[in-house]
């Protein structure tokens, strides 16, 4: 049976983890770039929360409240997602992390 983890990421775990994303090298600039970026968020209250299956990143979210978003969204009140990614469908990532926002 698999071991499914939700991990939420602040500044000492993005040091040490880094943000989620397959495609990006660990020290190209645009990788460097949205860490820094992720880590002036966290103090505005922007979530980073990565999906772990048996010690295997399989997803992630980023949202925050609208009054922070980089997204041009006028919705006080509510949160806003700025990425939602899962490895697999029909697992359950995407609703565990979407369930993790309230």
């Amino acid at each position: 049976m698999s071991k499914v983890e939700l991990i939420e990421l602040n500044n000492d775990l993005l040091e040490g983890i880094g943000s989620y994303c397959l495609r990006s090298k660990k020290k190209s600039s645009g990788y460097l770039n949205k860490n820094e970026w992720l880590n002036n968020r966290f103090e505005e209250g922007l979530k980073y929360v990565q999906v772990i299956d048996n010690k295997k990143q399989v997803g992630f979210i980023e949202y925050t409240e609208a009054e922070n978003s980089s997204r041009v969204v006028h919705a006080d009140g509510y949160l806003v997602i700025h990425c939602l990614w899962v490895s697999e469908v029909g697992k359950g990532y995407g609703t565990r992390l979407i369930n993790k926002m309230y």
